[in-house]
């Protein structure tokens, strides 16, 4: 498969495109910006730690909420709920202090103006992500949210559910469908659902691992994504 990474190619997906979904942390927002994520990974591991847990080495070393949150599913589905519960208010709170991801607003705009359904998939639970959209009146714009309120973290990407939900609930063509995300489990999501996968590389070296995982396009800023020139109209 071939990765497109200028930008005439990616602007002329996404004019073809009649669903746009976007992943949250990342292509929307840096979620953790004022509540760092190795911080709600630590307060995780503390409240499971208070109730006897022994937590591994490997998930001692994780920044990553999300990944304390699949862990605790192996300690039972009431666990599992207590620290997703625990995960969404940390969430909520968190984005009220998220940065908006420069263009993503412009990239939900435009899309909507040109007719396309707009979604937003995503791990980070739906309370958080509807606060933020609520923040930063881009509620209105979001044709429908596809994010986390199962405790049973498997339902999470790459598990193709969020996309799948959204895809049906939109009555979308997978073909049809654009999908940015910043991670690989994004991409993976894509393979398995036939939607086309647009890598957003927000770092340093990020493009080639975006790459390899297959993306058909990848850009390293969402201002990428506006459609710019005359054929700005489907």
């Amino acid at each position: 498969m071939t990765t497109h990474t200028g930008p005439l190619a990616v602007q002329d997906a996404m004019r073809k495109a009649e669903c746009v979904l976007l992943d949250f942390d990342g292509p929307i927002c840096d979620i953790f910006a004022g509540l760092p994520a190795p911080r709600v990974a630590a307060s995780l591991r503390s409240f499971l730690t208070d109730h006897d847990v022994e937590i591994p080495a490997e998930i001692e070393a994780f920044d990553d909420p999300l990944a304390v949150f699949r862990f605790s599913w192996q300690l039972g589905r009431d666990m599992s709920r207590i620290t997703q519960d625990i995960l969404t208010t940390l969430e909520v709170e968190a984005v009220k202090t998220a940065h908006p991801t420069p263009g993503a607003a412009d990239v939900i705009r435009q899309s909507k103006r040109l007719g396309k359904s707009v979604a937003v998939v995503s791990n980070n639970s739906t309370m958080a992500v509807i606060a933020y959209l609520q923040r930063t009146h881009l509620r209105e714009e979001i044709d429908y949210v596809s994010a986390r309120v199962n405790p049973d973290p498997n339902f999470m990407k790459p598990n193709p559910h969020l996309v799948r939900q959204a895809l049906e609930r939109l009555a979308a063509t997978p073909s049809a469908t654009i999908l940015v995300g910043d991670s690989m489990t994004d991409m993976e999501v894509c393979l398995a659902t036939g939607v086309v996968a647009v890598g957003y590389a927000n770092r340093p070296g990020k493009a080639s691992q975006l790459e390899k995982a297959g993306a058909n396009y990848v850009v390293t800023s969402m201002t990428k994504l506006l459609v710019t020139d005359s054929k700005e109209t489907r």
